[in-house]
């Protein structure tokens, strides 16, 4: 039996795999403040978690349409269609809290946010569940051809769910590895 790689990756496989790396880069960076909302909205120039996120999920896009035609995937896709949404909005008030710098005016703003649930639940308490099910979603159009991909991406994703906040980096790693591996598949 002779096992040969796949040598050609689509553009939007490259672009979707350096958007869930430069994800993961933001995940590390909340990780990093994670105990420190205040170091975490002192970043500068920019707020720099939050620029990696958006810059990931905005490069996952163009593969969206390139997934495997399957049942599975007419679920998948819009989910995850719209998990990059919710995480655009969830990035887009972190930014706003990154902006105010007045420690009066932000708790101000989480009040008014928090009490608000229209936009509290979907952008800040239900985007990443929603963005990271949809990954997963999706990984499954590989499971005939990558198994190995899409248990990685189901396992990252198992990871990404666990309630502790220092989980998020290698689950997102485990799925961007998982990707990888579905869209290299291996061939006999």
């Amino acid at each position: 039996m002779v096992i040969s790689y796949k040598t050609h990756t689509k553009l939007s496989e490259v672009y979707f795999l350096l958007g869930l790396s430069i994800y993961t880069i933001g995940q590390f960076l909340i990780f990093i403040y994670f105990n420190d909302l205040d170091a975490l909205h002192a970043q500068e120039p920019i707020d720099f978690a939050h620029w990696c996120m958006l810059i990931g999920v905005l490069l996952l896009i163009p593969q969206t349409a390139n997934f495997p035609k399957t049942k599975l995937n007419l679920v998948g896709t819009p989910i995850l269609i719209l998990g990059i949404g919710l995480i655009i909005g969830m990035c887009v008030i972190d930014f706003i809290f990154w902006s105010i710098k007045l420690p009066e005016q932000k708790n101000e703003l989480a009040v008014h946010l928090t009490n608000t649930p229209a936009i509290w639940i979907p952008f800040m308490s239900f985007s990443g569940k929603i963005f990271t099910f949809g990954l997963l979603i999706s990984s499954f159009g590989y499971y005939k051809i990558s198994m190995t991909g899409t248990v990685m991406v189901l396992l990252g994703t198992l990871i990404v769910y666990m309630p502790y906040g220092w989980d998020n980096v290698p689950g997102y790693m485990l799925l961007t590895v998982g990707f990888y591996l579905n869209f290299n598949k291996l061939k006999n």
